[in-house]
């Protein structure tokens, strides 16, 4: 009897031990997979298979998330998994629209496992997929890129006419009109778009951008995405925002005039042929009579991902700060008579003139080549356009240049004179206080910059 009784009370003492290890029982892994069924149940159909799943990290910029991923013979889907077991759907997007490459230092910034990452991305998007395992990135990358060459053979039409605008380009053109084949990279695009201007160079020289209305400003193609798909996606959300049904964006009525877009402007899809920013800086090189040799600070090296050939012999003005005095850099060191370095100027007049019609103005990432190459750009001191630059690009640029100011903007020194401001009785308290903390603040700073 008393061995039945220790046996009896082992019975909740064991369901207690399991509770406090946090182990899945049968019934919770049942309903796990209840969820998942129906979540898939409404995208199975006759012709559809699943190929595979599984939870990834995708990262575009610094902003990484946490998805689970589906993998069907046509489609692919990424989800979000909530807190009660059930799937958000986040993306859903047809094979024949999206693409892979490996370039992940382009699309990602930090540290990324390249033996467990590729880029994965699809009309107006790239991002870092990273799996658990390298075993798992392969498998994924095999799956993707053979589904998709499938479901691309049955594209229709197979090739669009894509109006190519030439802008900064010399005398050329103002635009050309090419036939773009659903397997035509954007570096492909490029070339063949340098052919029909008749101009000289290759698909490093120059960077086919977007305006597709998805965004709220154009942004650069890297060279692997695929423009006829970011077209047709185009064409299709625009068919289906002006009729109202799903029946018009069906292909056989994507006839040519739709294709070129007798649409009004601010709905078509533009495809724009720029310099790219190290062509426009070899062509003024190439023009100059003196050339200084470009040093790379230490400070910027964690933000270099390239080789250090190509940004020698470039331009610098001897009125303009020395290259890598920029970033990184406090403020006495670039501010002449307490005015700041006119490309800030430039940017913080440019920000406050588009920045609040901007949605997402400082929240949203930027594509990191472009970011990259206006940085060196602004160290190197050359003229910057910023009507050629993407309005994120531009404030993540600015939002490096404060990020990276020794010990901030406001001296850490005076942390407690600064929040003492909201202790103070009235505005004009407030802004004396501000006043007197500024100057303490400049102090400060001459006196550490001082011999």
């Amino acid at each position: 009897m008393k061995t039945l009784a220790e046996r009896r009370r082992s019975a909740p003492s064991l369901i207690l031990d399991k509770a406090l290890q946090k182990r899945p029982s049968t019934r919770d892994s049942h309903s796990a997979s209840i969820d998942t069924c129906a979540f898939l149940s409404s995208f199975m159909c006759s012709s559809r298979t699943l190929l595979i799943d599984g939870p990834v990290e995708l990262k575009r910029g610094l902003q990484r998330q946490e998805r689970h991923l589906f993998l069907f013979n046509d489609l692919f889907v990424s989800a979000k998994i909530k807190y009660n077991n059930n799937f958000k759907i986040k993306n859903k997007v047809k094979l024949a629209d999206m693409w892979t490459a490996s370039c992940v230092d382009e699309v990602g910034e930090g540290n990324t496992n390249a033996l467990k990452s590729f880029v994965l991305g699809w009309p107006t998007v790239n991002f870092v997929a990273t799996f658990s395992s390298p075993e798992q990135k392969d498998k994924w990358l095999s799956l993707l890129q053979r589904y998709i060459a499938l479901e691309k053979e049955k594209d229709y039409p197979k090739s669009i006419p894509l109006k190519i605008f030439a802008k900064d380009i010399g005398n050329c053109a103002y635009f050309k009109t090419i036939s773009v084949m659903n397997s035509d990279t954007a570096s492909e695009v490029i070339n063949m778009s340098l052919q029909m201007l008749g101009i000289t160079g290759s698909e490093r020289d120059y960077q086919l951008w977007v305006n597709s209305g998805k965004e709220a400003a154009p942004y650069p193609l890297i060279g692997h995405e695929y423009p006829y798909g970011i077209k047709m996606s185009h064409l299709r959300d625009t068919a289906l925002l002006t009729q109202g049904s799903k029946d018009s964006a069906s292909p056989s009525q994507l006839q040519e005039p739709f294709l070129m877009e007798q649409l009004p402007r601010e709905m078509q899809c533009q495809f724009i042929l720029k310099p790219t920013r190290l062509a426009t800086a070899q062509q003024l090189s190439d023009s100059s009579h003196k050339t200084y040799k470009r040093r790379r600070s230490i400070i910027n090296w964690a933000f270099w991902r390239g080789s250090s050939t190509h940004l020698d012999n470039l331009p610098v003005s001897p009125t303009s700060p020395m290259p890598g005095q920029l970033f990184g850099v406090s403020l006495p060191d670039i501010c002449e008579n307490d005015n700041l370095p006119k490309p800030i100027l430039d940017m913080l007049s440019f920000l406050n003139q588009k920045g609040p019609l901007t949605k997402g103005i400082f929240r949203q990432s930027a594509n990191m080549k472009s970011c990259r190459e206006l940085k060196e750009k602004l160290n190197s001191g050359i003229e910057v356009h910023l009507d050629c630059e993407s309005i994120f690009v531009i404030a993540s640029v600015l939002k490096d240049f404060l990020r990276n100011i020794p010990e901030s903007i406001f001296s850490s020194d005076l942390y407690d004179h600064w929040v003492c401001v909201m202790d103070q009785g009235n505005d004009e308290e407030k802004i004396n206080t501000i006043q007197s903390s500024r100057d303490q603040t400049q102090a400060a700073s001459l006196a550490s910059n001082s011999p």
